[in-house]
């Protein structure tokens, strides 16, 4: 798939021709859906194992038994208060949110496939996620594009796209890169013997502020970086060269900062009325720093006068936007509708409430939490970039934005 985000690149034995990304998501959608629901996909795998790294990062990061357990009533219920400055809040907002919200996206991505409007690309794949503290949107899509190749592989589908190669988090809270990290080197463990699990994990916050936030502004700062970087480095061999040589160089080597995103997800972070014209300039400047045929998905919750003026207010802000609305995705959505899959997920809760009910660690607020607990609706809004591509000349085939 190519940066225009609109052909799948298909290679035969004597032959190369490009199709319609669209016009293939769509025809081959039915297929998919029934592969991933069988033994041969990766999808009961990838939540399985994530239920377990997220209680095993969960135990490894809270300072004790008690203290997960105290930080469980506010992050269930004040979440809007909370800075996420310790490991015990963000690992008791990780045990009960995560795997859920990943749950949420994943059926998303699904929904976007079978519409075909999934980006799929050849040079690069990028996935920022804005705001959901424990990243499930990052997880999420690097999980569904691993599973999209092995199925395009096993199915003989000779279609060439990348996973997720780049996956940035954007949140302010202190305690959610190492989080990010330990959960993922769990992850790895883990599936260390997964057939074909490919794409990379996040690690770190990549941004920490969302106020005044611009992809565009990001990337040329880290081109800028890498500029007197490179400067430095033929200043101290002896060899200086000019400020414009050392630029056109930092663009050639490519930066880790993309100058746009092929998904951008603001997963809850709309959730007062006022959060929209709050973060007005903000979302703009996510819906200007997509690829072409790039994403903007927003999601939150589904039920309450508050939320459906959240989205009207958000979809008046986005009118004023060169982003298209994308249909479908108008109602509420019933969360982890695969019954196999919710299973797990509350399994996973249900483990933490055990242990931590075992010790007298859980507080009387959420003393009474069962594995029954269901999952509440949510609503999705999604928009696409789908202004062409500008043309730019030819660079060096290791440049990448």
């Amino acid at each position: 798939m190519n940066d225009e985000g609109d052909r799948v690149e298909t290679t035969g034995a004597f032959t190369q021709a490009r199709w319609a990304s669209g016009q293939w998501q769509r025809e081959h959608a039915q297929t998919l859906e029934e592969w991933r629901r069988s033994d041969a996909s990766l999808t009961v795998p990838h939540i399985t194992t994530l239920c377990r790294a997220v209680n095993n990062t969960a135990r490894q990061l809270s300072s004790s038994p008690q203290a997960l357990g105290a930080k469980l009533p506010p992050t269930r219920n004040c979440c809007d208060d909370l800075y996420f400055q310790d490991y015990d809040e963000a690992a008791a907002y990780m045990v009960q949110h995560l795997t859920d919200r990943y749950g949420r996206v994943t059926q998303v991505l699904e929904r976007l496939f079978a519409a075909g409007h999934l980006p799929l690309r050849l040079r690069q794949m990028s996935v920022l996620e804005v705001g959901a503290g424990p990243a499930p949107s990052l997880y999420a899509a690097r999980d569904f594009y691993a599973d999209l190749a092995v199925w395009a592989k096993s199915s003989g589908h000779k279609v060439s796209f990348l996973p997720v190669t780049n996956m940035h988090a954007l949140d302010r809270g202190e305690a959610w890169g190492r989080l990010l990290h330990s959960l993922s080197e769990h992850l790895i463990a883990l599936r260390s013997e997964l057939p074909s699990s490919s794409g990379v994990f996040p690690f770190r916050v990549e941004y920490s502020n969302l106020i005044g936030f611009s992809v565009i502004r990001e990337h040329v700062k880290a081109i800028d970086f890498a500029t007197e970087v490179i400067s430095a480095e033929f200043d101290r061999a002896g060899d200086p060269i000019a400020h414009g040589t050392a630029r056109r160089f930092a663009e050639e080597d490519g930066v880790g900062r993309p100058s746009a995103y092929d998904l951008v997800f603001a997963s809850n972070l709309l959730t007062t009325d006022s959060s929209v014209n709050e973060f007005q300039t903000e979302l703009l400047q996510l819906a200007s720093g997509l690829t072409p045929g790039g994403l903007l998905v927003v999601i939150g919750a589904a039920a309450g006068n508050k939320y459906a003026r959240i989205w009207s207010a958000l979809r008046t802000l986005m009118r004023g936007t060169k982003l298209t609305e994308i249909k479908g995705f108008g109602e509420p959505i019933a969360a982890n509708v695969n019954s196999e899959w919710a299973k797990v997920i509350r399994r996973q809760r249900q483990d933490i409430l055990e242990e931590l009910r075992g010790i007298d660690a859980l507080p009387s607020e959420v003393a009474g939490l069962q594995e029954t607990d269901g999952f509440p609706t949510f609503r999705a809004l999604v928009w696409k970039n789908q202004q062409p591509a500008k043309k730019r000349p030819r660079r060096r085939a290791s440049f990448t934005e």
